[in-house]
């Protein structure tokens, strides 16, 4: 019975140790976000979720998930409300969609834009004066995207990315929700001060 008691102490210096290790398996994330330098934006308040539309894409519709889109979309609400945005469907100074790249096997790209959506779905907004702009195709399949339009523009203003962690066929709910924290971590853009 005495051994016991030296056991217990040293199971409980051990649990910790254990759980700090343990912590570390868990992979990171690495998100990254570009943006148009021009834009002020102190002067986003609101925001709105875009609707898609469908794409002119065999992507398979069976890939669509309607409790996952709208979990994602939860999530990312969720998040700018902690940034101090307020979500305002009727008058947005922000449109925000996101979109998943996935392989050219599972989403056959749009032949009029070249992009792989995961839902086979896509976003008509003007990307012609952002910078590095890339289309979806060309990110890592995996790649989550978070983009920000300026609602009165109809121009990309900011977009974030959490490259090549997300496979469509095995949902991870908590890699998704990792993601979209890691890339809104990034908004708003450090700016320099306006004169």
């Amino acid at each position: 019975m005495r051994n016991a008691i030296p056991n217990l102490k040293l199971w409980l210096y051990l649990i910790p140790a254990l759980l700090i290790g343990l912590s570390s398996c868990i992979p990171s994330i690495t998100a990254d976000s570009t943006y148009d330098r021009s834009v002020d934006f102190q002067i986003y308040r609101t925001f709105a979720l875009l609707e898609p539309t469908m794409a002119n894409t065999s992507a398979d519709p069976n890939l669509y998930e309607p409790l996952l889109d709208r979990r994602v979309r939860d999530a990312i609400a969720a998040e700018l409300v902690k940034k101090g945005l307020t979500l305002d469907a009727e008058s947005p100074d922000l449109l925000v969609g996101y979109d998943v790249s996935v392989a050219q096997d599972a989403a056959t790209a749009s032949p009029d834009f070249g992009y792989a959506y995961w839902f086979g779905y896509r976003f008509n907004y003007n990307t012609a004066n952002f910078p590095n702009y890339r289309p979806v195709a060309q990110y890592t399949p995996g790649t989550m995207l978070i983009d920000l339009v300026s609602a009165s523009t109809n121009e990309l203003v900011w977009r974030g990315a959490a490259e090549g962690d997300i496979v469509v066929a095995q949902t991870d709910e908590g890699k998704i929700r990792r993601s979209i924290i890691s890339i809104l971590s990034l908004y708003p853009p450090n700016q320099p001060a306006r004169r």
